[in-house]
């Protein structure tokens, strides 16, 4: 099967993402493509219990976590309702000190998502702001979560 990306190279990691509990289409991807696809700096299918958040705790709520965020070089755990919360977070944070940036987010109705042009997720100043936001958004729902 080739890859979904390039077209050129056999896919060799294959994940099916989930969306509100229901399995969507599953994505296959070649071990150079998926890196910058997925946002995940390496993908080593022999070790996938790097990858893996079972078994961790969210560390705001202490439920089960199902998704991590990297703040400052450190994987943070989440639940699915601290998840949530940190996206409002970060919303409100760019919203107050980004307002440029938000009008050119946008909502897909399909998927019910904000989508952020790749044009502007790329930027150097909005990476980096973003860096400072995250670290911002994991304090206030420290605080929220006490």
């Amino acid at each position: 099967m080739r890859c979904a990306k390039c077209h050129k190279n056999e896919a060799s990691i294959h994940f099916t993402p989930v969306v509100d509990g229901k399995a969507q289409k599953t994505v296959h991807l070649c071990k150079d493509c998926a890196p910058t696809n997925t946002r995940i700096p390496a993908l080593d299918p022999k070790k996938p219990e790097a990858l893996s958040v079972t078994g961790k705790q969210c560390e705001f709520c202490g439920r089960p976590a199902c998704s991590e965020i990297m703040v400052i070089e450190r994987a943070v755990y989440l639940c699915l309702d601290c998840v949530r919360e940190f996206g409002r977070i970060i919303v409100d944070l760019c919203i107050s000190e980004r307002p440029r940036v938000m009008e050119r987010v946008y909502i897909h109705k399909s998927k019910k998502a904000m989508v952020i042009p790749r044009s502007l997720r790329d930027a150097p100043e909005v990476r980096a702001w973003f860096e400072v936001a995250s670290r911002k958004a994991v304090e206030i729902l420290r605080e929220r979560r006490r």
